[in-house]
């Protein structure tokens, strides 16, 4: 699904005449609980605002808007959103109701009624994900145990690969259009890298002078980096006593580079798995790199006490600043990557069960 942030930028005093550019009429129905709405880009720093519009007493509005290229924007209410691709110099009637937004309409538009019916399959998921949410938010501190944890994440996991295959499916059935660069969104970091490509391949020479071609272009330039099966770029960071250690040096041993912080509850709960698998395998050739996002030195180094993890630890204090984190692809931790002992990737994101059966594999115990 789409995380976003608002940025707020001022927009200009609307003139009388018929402004140029793209024009979105619309008609809210039940809309008495609001009196505003607006469209704002989608980008990848976030929401740009372009415009805003009072509802009259029967609901009708008009937005405005110059944009370069064909857009992807969201139309915000109160109650919730709706995406729409629009172009720079067209015409489009939003019809909505807010008390069913999903069965919201954008006349004979191609690419808005594909963008419907994606936005359709991503709010099954949500559905879905908040019901196992009310699941877990019915169990205390005292009932949650491990197994109950490793259930509810095995029922996350499984509705995460439903709804990957369901985008999937959907965007491998679209021709001539634009929305595979948006159902992206809905999938990165997960989505898998050959799938990625074949958007890439059958898209980018129709496309080469959009803005999404190329950032899709470039992301999988740099997805590709740290695919399965590729070299790991090296870590190079400062341990908590000052001292310069490296990934490459654990070359002959199976390494998990294990991307947590002191302040991340997640990965707080995971260590003591972690302790557990390291003292398992330490002396069959397996080694834990423990890569901090940390930005407190005394707050990293009492949680590496306290939870006793006893490897290799490194961190440049930067936080979400650091260049790794742009490097491995890293939006959320824990996150793990496993490498040989080559040096190349075996696995990543692998926490927990699927970790401890990747071990067991590997060193056949």
């Amino acid at each position: 699904m789409v995380c976003i942030s608002i940025l707020l930028f001022s927009c200009g005093e609307k003139k009388e005449e018929s402004p140029s550019g793209f024009i979105l009429s619309g008609k809210i129905d039940n809309a008495a609980a609001i009196q505003q709405v607006s469209i704002h880009e989608i980008t990848p720093g976030g929401l740009i605002m372009i415009d805003t519009a009072n509802l009259d007493a029967a609901g009708n509005f008009q937005l405005n808007g110059h944009i370069p290229e064909k857009t992807f924007c969201v139309v915000r209410f109160a109650k919730g959103d709706v995406i729409l691709l629009l172009d720079t110099n067209s015409q489009f009637f939003l019809n909505i109701d807010l008390n069913k937004i999903e069965s919201y309409s954008i006349g004979q538009s191609k690419e808005n009624e594909e963008l419907k019916q994606l936005y359709l399959i991503n709010n099954t998921f949500l559905k879905s994900s908040e019901t196992i949410n009310e699941r877990f938010s019915a169990y205390t501190d005292t009932t949650l145990t491990n197994q109950v944890q490793e259930e509810i994440r095995f029922a996350f996991d499984s509705l995460q690969d439903s709804h990957k295959i369901a985008i999937q499916e959907y965007v491998g059935s679209l021709n001539n259009s634009m929305v595979p660069y948006f159902a992206t969104s809905f999938l990165l970091p997960e989505a898998d890298l050959s799938f990625l490509k074949s958007i890439d391949d059958s898209l980018y020479n129709k496309f080469s002078s959009s803005k999404y071609a190329n950032q899709l272009h470039q992301k999988i330039a740099l997805l590709e980096k740290t695919a399965e099966g590729n070299p790991a770029p090296d870590i190079i960071l400062n341990d908590p006593f000052g001292k310069k250690v490296a990934l490459s040096s654990f070359i002959g041993k199976v390494v998990l580079v294990d991307f947590w912080a002191s302040w991340c509850a997640p990965c707080r709960k995971e260590n003591p798995k972690n302790v557990a698998l390291y003292q398992k395998y330490k002396n069959s050739g397996f080694e834990i790199f423990g890569v901090s996002l940390d930005e407190n030195r005394d707050a990293w180094i009492s949680a590496i006490n306290k939870d006793q993890l006893l490897w290799t630890h490194g961190s440049d204090l930067q936080k979400w600043n650091s260049p790794i984190v742009s490097i491995y692809n890293i939006d959320a931790i824990p996150y793990t990557v496993l490498v040989d002992k080559e040096g190349k990737i075996v696995s990543k994101k692998l926490i927990g069960k699927n970790l401890e059966l990747k071990l067991k594999e590997i060193f056949g115990f």
